[in-house]
Parts: C-alpha cells; sequence; structure tokens
C-alpha cells in the first residue's frame, strides 16, 4: 500500500473550483438553470418543494412532539480542560489524544470537555466513547491542517493486522472508556474487520464537536481496484458538530450512522449532524451511513485515483420512514476530469441484488441545493444505480393536473434525490430522448 499526507489539500485548495466557459462569466458566477421537474435521471424541486428541505428540517426529531435540535456556533473557553502536545510543553496535560479523551470520560460529569490540540501530527486512532457529558476537540493552530490525526486502516484487513496497527501499545485497555469499543471489532467473527471498524476517529458521543482539525485515513491507493473502505471519521452521536475539518479517506471518507453500543446499525435511532466551513476528499462514497447530516459552505472533492470508474459523493442509507438524510446547501463538488464522477447513490443496506423492496428497504434521501457543481460531474446521469440491490436510479418527476406539479417526494418506488438552484457546468439538466 501506498501512503500520502495532507499535503496534497495545497493542491486542492490552490486549484479551488475550477470551472471553464466560453463567457466572460464563470459557470458557477451565473444564474442556476435548474428547471422543475427536471428529469427522471437529474429531478429538480421546484421553490415551494425546496422550503421543505431546510436545515431546521433535518434536525427534528424521530419524537413528533419533541423540538428541534437547534446547534449553536462552537465556542471555545479561555482555559481548556485539557491540552494535548509534546511533553514538556507548557500548559500540556496529556501528550496524546486517546488519553485526555480518557480522562475527560471518566470524569463522569455532564458538563461539557474540552480538549485543545497543539498544532503537529498525531498518528494512530482515537476513539471518543459514549458519556454522560458531550467532548469537544479542537485545533490550535491557525488553520485545519496545522493538526493532523491519522493513521493507515483498511476494511479488508485482517484481525491481528488490525489490532497491532489499532492497539500497539495497549492505549485500549479494559478499564479504559473506550475499550469496549476495540473490544467489539477485536472479536469479530469475520477474516476482515470490514467497514465498521476502519475508522481513524470513531465517536459514539452525543454532543461531540470538532473544529480546526483534519482527520485523515491515509491508506492509499492499492495495487488492485478492489473493495477497500477506509474511513476517516465515523460519528454514531446525536447533535453532532463539525466546524472547519478536513476529512481525508478513501471508500466511505466520512460515515455517519445511528449505531447503538454493540456496534449495529439500527432502525429505532436517528442522529443528527452539522458540518460547517469544512472539506470532504475520497474516491468513492465520501459520505455514508444512516442518519441526518447537514453541510453548509462544504468542499466535496472526488479524487478517484483507485479505479477511474466510478466516484460518487453521498451513499446515504436512509430509513424508508424516514424524511430527512443528507442536505449540502452552499457546497461545492468539485471532480477531477470531465463527467467522471456522480453526485451519489441509495445504499439499501438491508437489500442484496435485485432485493429492493419499497417501504421495507433503506432509501437514501439527498438534496443538493444552492450550490456549485463543476465540470467533473455526470450531467447525462447524475445519480448512480443503488449500492446493493443496484437497483437503477428513478427520479419522481410527477404529473401535471390543472397546470400544477403534483409528486410525492417520499415515494419509496423513487429514489430520494434531489436539486434545487445550483449552479457550474455539472449542474446542467440534459434533455433525455423521446421514447
Amino acid at each position: 500500500m501506498n501512503r500520502f499526507s495532507v499535503s496534497r489539500l495545497a493542491l486542492a485548495f490552490a486549484v479551488g473550483v475550477t470551472l471553464t466557459a466560453c463567457s466572460s462569466t464563470p459557470p458557477d458566477q451565473r444564474p442556476s438553470e435548474q428547471t422543475a421537474p427536471g428529469t427522471a435521471s437529474r429531478p429538480i424541486l421546484s421553490a415551494n418543494e425546496a422550503q421543505n428541505f431546510v436545515a431546521s428540517r433535518y434536525f427534528s426529531a424521530m419524537d413528533p412532539n419533541a423540538a428541534p435540535w437547534s446547534p449553536v456556533k462552537i465556542a471555545v473557553p479561555a482555559q481548556p480542560d485539557f491540552v494535548v502536545g509534546p511533553a514538556g510543553t507548557a500548559g500540556v496535560t496529556h501528550t496524546s489524544i486517546q488519553a485526555a479523551v480518557d480522562a475527560a470520560i471518566i470524569k463522569h460529569t455532564s458538563t461539557r470537555q474540552y480538549i485543545a490540540i497543539m498544532p503537529g501530527t498525531y498518528e494512530g486512532t482515537v476513539y471518543i466513547p459514549a458519556a454522560s457529558g458531550s467532548v469537544t476537540l479542537y485545533g490550535l493552530g491557525e488553520n485545519p491542517a496545522d493538526v493532523k490525526i491519522g493513521a493507515a486502516l483498511d476494511s479488508e484487513m485482517d484481525r491481528a493486522t488490525w489490532r497491532h496497527t489499532v492497539n500497539p501499545s495497549g492505549k485500549y485497555m479494559p478499564g479504559k472508556p473506550a475499550w469496549y469499543m476495540f473490544d467489539n471489532c477485536q472479536n469479530r467473527r469475520e477474516a476482515t474487520v470490514g467497514l465498521m471498524c476502519s475508522a481513524v476517529v470513531w465517536s459514539q458521543n452525543n454532543g461531540l464537536q470538532l473544529q480546526n482539525l483534519t482527520i485523515e485515513n491515509n491508506l492509499g491507493d492499492s495495487v488492485d481496484a478492489g473493495n477497500h473502505q477506509a474511513v476517516a471519521l465515523r460519528s454514531d452521536g446525536d447533535k453532532v458538530q463539525i466546524d472547519k475539518v478536513n476529512i481525508l479517506g478513501r471508500q466511505n471518507t466520512f460515515f455517519v450512522t445511528n449505531s447503538d453500543l454493540q456496534n449495529r446499525i439500527v432502525n429505532n435511532r436517528q442522529t443528527r449532524t452539522l458540518v460547517t466551513n469544512s472539506y470532504v476528499e475520497g474516491d468513492v462514497d465520501l459520505v455514508a451511513g444512516r442518519g441526518a447530516v447537514v453541510f453548509d459552505n462544504t468542499e466535496f472533492r472526488v479524487v478517484n485515483s483507485r479505479t477511474q470508474q466510478e466516484g460518487y459523493v453521498f451513499a446515504p442509507a436512509t430509513q424508508p420512514n424516514i424524511w430527512y438524510g443528507f442536505l449540502a446547501t452552499n457546497s461545492r463538488f468539485v471532480a477531477n476530469g470531465d463527467g467522471v464522477a456522480q453526485l451519489g447513490r441509495a445504499w439499501d443496506i438491508e437489500a442484496s441484488e435485485n432485493g429492493y423492496t419499497a417501504n421495507q428497504t433503506s432509501n437514501g434521501q439527498v438534496v443538493i441545493r444552492d450550490s456549485v457543481i463543476n465540470e467533473g460531474f455526470n450531467k447525462a446521469k447524475p445519480w448512480g444505480d443503488a449500492l446493493g440491490s443496484k437497483r437503477p436510479f428513478a427520479g419522481n418527476t410527477g404529473t401535471m393536473a390543472d397546470d400544477k406539479l403534483q409528486r410525492e417526494l417520499n415515494d419509496n418506488n423513487f429514489n430520494r434525490m434531489w436539486e434545487f438552484n445550483n449552479r457550474g457546468l455539472g449542474s446542467q439538466v440534459v434533455a433525455e430522448p423521446k421514447q
């Protein structure tokens, strides 16, 4: 396996969202040309329909009588509870992030614990367990790249190799707060650790906050084109906030789930996450899983250096009875090349090939709105066939009655993937040939 480092960010940020056009006005600055209802390959919301897809709807609770989550801006204290940095440095309480997390959880307090991390590279995993209180981890550098958390993990690792990589010096031991997370993975019956245990940073902490960090699974490219999921960040908690964070990986770079303490994806829980001012990079299914996630002012970059055959941004496994999965607004979608990537595909997590059952199988939900999509994305087929069941993408374009558009946005006989008011060459709607 070749490994790459966070230095690849320098090129990404230097290039930015590069769009070309004959006009003197860049495509990303022109008004959107997307109009409802769109096509079966690229369904577009009307302005009236788009009013249903805003952050407050995604942050609603499963209990209809409970108020929606209303996150406020992350605020860090002048004096943190713990400081991670080099030994002997003034103010440093721990030399490893995991040790600081353990210390915060062991306090058994409902008061939020703040962990400041000094600039540097921190090799190895970080597990943040469920607890009575929430944890905030934030970098003290001038930008997110100044604090790097990284490791090379692969879903195809055998358990012995994984144990040696993740726990070489016994940082996860019986009696420590995160032991149950490590122990669940090392005791898997399968030959490999799989997707669920391939994360560099894994949190089950409700109310987790991450700010001004870089989290990287630096597995790199393999010699084959096989299934090598390499998660950078996995979050199972509710009311999670991520701000100014670079999340770099490969397949399933950012994996968000509603898993329980036994590391099982469940059907009776909806987790909610807000991601702002961040950067997500990978080659396949950059953001995957179950739960409600809102991205605001975030860049998604498909690097797709492994196969040059497929590259997807979103792979939601939204439960069929849940209306809200992933929402991206005021964001940027970038892929190198011309029409080489797709915006996403549903993850029919329970279904094998041809096994999709409407109203029973997961039916991923995504809305991309008010964003810029560059020429690297396939205009004719922006959404891919479902992962698992392989059902072809089918968008609901509805019917016209009395000069009004009528359609059910949560009809599980269709995919629930929509766009609204997007700009850029990759946002153009291609007319479908008449049958």
